[in-house]
């Protein structure tokens, strides 16, 4: 098995994560660092460590769902001590991390998983999971910004794919307007900075679907774990 597929699926972090610290020398194999992710591992025979942990299959996989709040990092650990989102899922399993990321202030639907084949599905691009969005931002956009957004507009990561973008609601001062936005990308900070290029910065963010996977009335700041039919349809 590939080196960063054995240490993604015992539970330690997504795929994506474990390459990262496979090339900042952060792997061992038998002792000796690893530094190319792709190095084949005999498991139960070769000793793997990451971070100078030893590596150990698991033996159970756990898949849930966080109503994210406002004011929680999403990251495993903070090295100023803020709030993360692991603070939210402190009682269960060590082996947790989130599966993608939500900023500082966005709201919203987050998944939590220990196993590896199913972040890395649902974070390639290749896969095009789409994401639902409800955006609140300053102002009311015209139909002209409303349709550049649709076509894709030029962040500092680069030109945006095409959006589905829809209007929901103004506010009677038109201060304020609704929007739902339905992406499949995962570039940073990404629908804040598609609405600030057409000049109206979003107010609240907040993710209500992943897949066919939605938020519903879970409690702010509440979890649940995934049905087995709900991690089918994700992971298929």
């Amino acid at each position: 098995m590939r080196l960063e597929k054995y240490i993604a699926t015992s539970g330690i972090a997504s795929r994506r994560s474990v390459k990262k610290s496979i090339q900042a020398g952060f792997v061992t194999v038998n002792g000796e660092p690893v530094l190319v992710p792709g190095h084949p591992v005999n498991i139960g025979i070769d000793a793997v460590e990451f971070e100078g942990k030893r590596v150990e299959p698991l033996s159970e996989h756990i898949y849930l769902m966080l109503n994210k709040p406002a004011g929680y990092l999403t990251t495993r650990r903070d090295e100023r001590r803020r709030p993360t989102v692991m603070d939210l899922v402190a009682d269960l399993s060590d082996t947790l991390y989130p599966v993608g990321r939500l900023d500082l202030e966005t709201e919203g639907l987050l998944l939590f998983t220990n196993d590896g084949d199913f972040a890395y599905r649902l974070l390639h691009p290749s896969h095009e999971v789409e994401k639902i969005y409800l955006v609140w931002v300053k102002g009311v956009p015209s139909d002209d910004a409303v349709q550049r957004l649709r076509q894709g507009v030029t962040i500092p990561s680069g030109t945006t794919a095409p959006a589905k973008v829809k209007r929901l609601k103004v506010s009677k001062d038109s201060a304020t307007t609704k929007f739902e936005i339905v992406i499949h990308e995962g570039k940073k900070r990404q629908v804040r900075l598609m609405f600030k290029a057409v000049g109206h910065p979003v107010i609240r963010l907040k993710r209500v679907r992943i897949g066919n996977l939605r938020l519903g009335n879970l409690p702010s700041g509440g979890y649940r774990f995934l049905t087995s039919a709900e991690i089918s349809e994700l992971m298929p």
